[in-house]
């Protein structure tokens, strides 16, 4: 008795009861049932369904079926082949002592090898490996790729397969081969069969619990995303949060998120979270009339693609292990902006209600978006406000210093010949008339700048165009111009470009704020050309040239704003509302033209525009 106390102590937990279970006493006296026999192994598949109800996840079930099945199913090789919730795929997992060759978790279709063959005719296969494999590879499989052709070189003599069945409903099989010739009868076939009803009823009970847990996760990721969206108006930092949360909720492989460009017609990435990092550059961009976003696009529509393998519009990329795809429009009141994209190594990795959430996270999406536009408009806006008030302010200073200059002086030289009624010699006469009118121009100049700003900002600027004599508009405005005798003024007029059309007052008050900068910004002795030019086909050129202080290149591009000025040393000894140039540029663009700066520090500038040439038929004689 010690012996046979010892032999069970040597047996596993599971078969230790099944061991010491009692049948009812007859006459006979109590029967012992011997674990290996196939009461016993009933009796111990019993327990091991027991600890089977008991896990709470597909690991947990294998774990049960490595650490027991062998107590009622001897093997050598053991592994299970369990279909995807869409049923198009299985993976196979190891089971048994020694471990199948290949990679773990490897994918097949539904179709392929033996595996396959029980799951399609759901009844079990007992197969001896001793003979050659019936010719069963389905879906293109390599037949070395399969988990049943390891078995013959691995020392292998018999296979039982049985079907995972839960009512008509196959998701997978259960595979057991052992070294021993005809290793399997009758009573294993039942075992295993019994076996494999507990196990697919544990797996499929699991994968409603995962499934619900899933959903649960979605929802949660819906609320916080919900709750991340708002926390942040940064476009790009919450579209990266987004992409990342996604993907890591729903374990998928890739996700991204483009915005549209509609002059372009191309869609650009602005976020995305995956495996590789480096997949799309930044800046990546894809045309509309390209793969399953560009379709997306055109449409206005979802896409769910199980395979892409199989759908034409998909466009391949390098390095990517792509097998499934889903794109989600996301709108911003109606209108679609941008799509977001998420991409998985499985077949069929996403159901309607993946759809449903995914919409659900776009609508939220365009939200988002919308209010970071804003936002951004809002900062951006601001930003022209503080920088027109700072002009505003600086234009106030301008225009208070450049009024009280000249009216000081007018007044002075009134008060001087006021005091003065014996008529004062002719010289001394006329120095104070000539501040008097000099001052008095200066203010009318600045008040016709500030009436034609005013005019053209509220569109009120009317326009006269009549044919023009270049020529004699340029010597008119010569002629007006204050100009020292320290100055030398010239011109010139290429015979081909004699007249133009135009408002002749307008163009006037161009040439004479060229004119006159020219001349405030050149030194004593200072040459200032006027020059007409052939410039295209259809346009003609006039540039004013000085040899003054030269504008720095990094000051250039503001110069045709209002109340900009030169921010230098030299320039700011010279008076000056900013507003000229400003003027210049609104009556060269209402004439068809544009105008623009050359200039080097020290070595003068040039001022240039353009203007539409006349016909030669309609100039006059």
């Amino acid at each position: 008795m010690a012996e046979e106390k010892n032999q069970d102590l040597a047996l596993p937990p599971v078969a230790q009861r099944a061991a010491a279970n009692e049948h009812t006493p007859t006459d006979a006296g109590p029967t012992i049932v011997p674990p290996d026999s196939f009461t016993g192994k009933v009796s111990t598949l019993h327990e091991i369904a027991l600890q089977i109800d008991a896990a709470r996840s597909r690991d947990d079930i294998m774990r049960v079926l490595r650490n027991e099945v062998r107590w009622i199913l001897p093997h050598r090789i053991a592994f299970a082949c369990l279909t995807d919730r869409f049923r198009t795929e299985y993976t196979v997992a190891s089971l048994g002592e020694v471990p199948l060759p290949g990679e773990e978790g490897a994918r097949f279709g539904v179709g392929a090898g033996v595996a396959g063959v029980v799951m399609m005719n759901q009844s079990p296969l007992l197969i001896d490996l001793d003979e050659p494999l019936p010719e069963h590879d389905a879906e293109g499989v390599p037949r070395g790729d399969l988990p049943e052709h390891a078995l013959g070189p691995m020392g292998m003599h018999t296979l039982l397969v049985v079907p995972l069945r839960t009512g008509n409903e196959t998701i997978g099989a259960l595979a057991f081969a052992s070294d021993v010739r005809n290793a399997y009868g009758e009573h294993e076939i039942v075992l295993a069969q019994l076996l494999a009803t507990q196990v697919a009823i544990a797996l499929e009970y699991g994968a409603v619990l995962e499934d619900a847990q899933r959903r649960i996760s979605q929802i949660e990721l819906v609320n916080e995303l919900a709750e991340d969206l708002t926390s942040t108006l940064e476009l790009d930092q919450l579209l990266a949060a987004a992409a990342d949360t996604i993907r890591k909720t729903f374990n998928f492989f890739d996700v991204t998120i483009f915005l549209l460009d509609r002059q372009r017609e191309e869609a650009y990435l602005v976020a995305h979270a995956g495996t590789h990092a480096d997949f799309l550059p930044p800046g990546y961009r894809q045309r509309f009339d390209e793969g399953l976003i560009g379709w997306a696009v055109t449409h206005d529509e979802r896409i769910i693609a199980p395979d892409v393998s199989q759908d034409p519009r998909y466009a391949s990329r390098d390095y990517r292990d792509t097998r499934s795809e889903i794109v989600i429009p996301i709108r911003v009141e109606h209108e679609m902006m941008g799509v977001l994209n998420v991409e998985d190594v499985r077949r069929h990795a996403f159901d309607e209600t993946d759809a449903i959430v995914l919409e659900t996270l776009c609508d939220q999406l365009g939200s988002a978006i919308k209010n970071a536009q804003l936002y951004d408009r809002l900062k951006r806006t601001n930003a022209k406000l503080t920088e027109f008030d700072r002009m505003k302010s600086d234009f106030l200073g301008i225009v208070s210093h450049d009024f009280r200059s000249p009216l000081a002086s007018i007044v002075l030289a009134a008060s001087a010949l006021l005091k003065r009624p014996d008529a004062v010699d002719t010289r001394r006469l006329r120095e104070y008339l000539t501040v008097i009118v000099d001052q008095a121009n200066r203010l009318i100049r600045l008040a016709e700048d500030t009436l034609s700003m005013t005019k053209m900002e509220a569109g009120q600027l009317n326009y006269f165009f009549n044919m023009v004599n270049l020529e004699r508009l340029i010597k008119d405005t010569i002629s007006m111009a204050m100009i020292s005798g320290r100055h030398t003024v010239t011109y010139e007029v290429d015979p081909r470009v004699s007249y133009v059309r135009g408002d002749q007052t307008k163009l006037r008050q161009v040439l004479q704020n060229l004119l006159s900068n020219a001349v405030k910004y050149s030194p004593a002795g200072g040459k200032v050309t006027i020059r007409a030019a052939h410039h295209s086909a259809e346009h003609l050129v006039v540039a004013v040239t000085d040899e003054g202080i030269g504008i720095p290149q990094e000051q250039q591009g503001k110069l045709f704003q209002k109340f900009s000025r030169v921010d230098t040393p030299e320039a700011k000894e010279i008076k000056g509302s900013g507003l000229g140039l400003w003027i210049c540029r609104e009556i060269v663009r209402a004439h068809g033209g544009h105008i623009w700066v050359e200039s080097l520090p020290g070595k003068g500038s040039t001022f240039a525009f353009t203007l539409k040439k006349a016909h030669p038929d309609t100039a006059p004689e």
